[in-house]
């Protein structure tokens, strides 16, 4: 193996994304903790002898081992760590978009560690909380660790304290700014009172989950720039 050749093993990891291959390949788009999102082939994992056939799928908790250079290495080996998380037809398909978030959203081989985590701790809170709840939370903490966190508890012109009885616009790259008397401005609003909501993960109110959806869908449009997301295109998407 050369000097430019690099081996990882046992290294945990979640399949985002995976498509075929050649005759009896796949090519894996894998979110791995502390390497971050790597392009893995696994040669012959599609033949009837591959012991792998079956394992190498989205929300499966994984030791994964490859090695190689460059942007796309070799697979050489996985094992389950735990049987796969269990997600009725809505949960797969918002973890579906939680995997793109991920893949959009991300460089690959830079290290998340704690975004690694944090979707491992979602996938698990879909057997226990609403979708949409655990859709909110993620998508602000996945924009935080990635440096983007939100300011929803100061006024972004002044610094001024968010009121909960005000109405606010959001600049995605400052933060609320409070809509002033008069102002008939055809521009998205939420109440100060969503705001606060959102900045402490409380999500009870059908007002806060009703804006809070909408904010995130303009936030995350901010981000991903003009390719829309594959999983928005789908009916299931509208009412997350």
């Amino acid at each position: 193996m050369s000097q430019s050749d690099h081996r990882v093993s046992l290294q945990p990891a979640f399949i985002l994304h995976g498509r075929n291959y050649r005759d009896s390949s796949r090519l894996l788009d894998v979110f791995s903790q502390d390497f971050g999102r790597v392009s893995l082939v696994a040669k012959g994992v599609r033949s009837a002898r591959s012991k792998l056939q079956g394992l190498l799928i989205p929300f499966t908790p994984l030791l994964i081992s490859w090695s190689g250079k460059g942007e796309v290495q070799t697979l050489t080996g996985a094992e389950m760590v735990k049987s796969s998380i269990q997600l009725g037809r809505r949960q797969l398909m918002s973890g579906y978009y939680m995997n793109e978030l991920v893949q959009r959203l991300t460089t690959a081989h830079d290290p998340h560690p704690e975004l690694y985590n944090i979707y491992e701790t979602a996938l698990k809170q879909f057997a226990a909380e609403d979708d949409e709840l655990v859709l909110r939370r993620f998508e602000k903490h996945l924009l935080a660790s990635l440096g983007y966190a939100l300011n929803l508890q100061t006024e972004a012109e002044n610094g001024a304290a968010v009121e909960a009885c005000e109405q606010y616009y959001y600049d995605v790259e400052s933060g609320p700014v409070r809509v002033q008397a008069g102002n008939d401005s055809e521009m998205f609003t939420v109440s100060g009172q969503t705001l606060l909501d959102m900045e402490n993960e409380y999500f009870s109110g059908n007002d806060t989950r009703r804006q809070a959806k909408q904010l995130m869908r303009i936030i995350m449009a901010h981000y991903l720039g003009d390719k829309p997301l594959k999983t928005r295109s789908l009916h299931w998407y509208r009412t997350l």
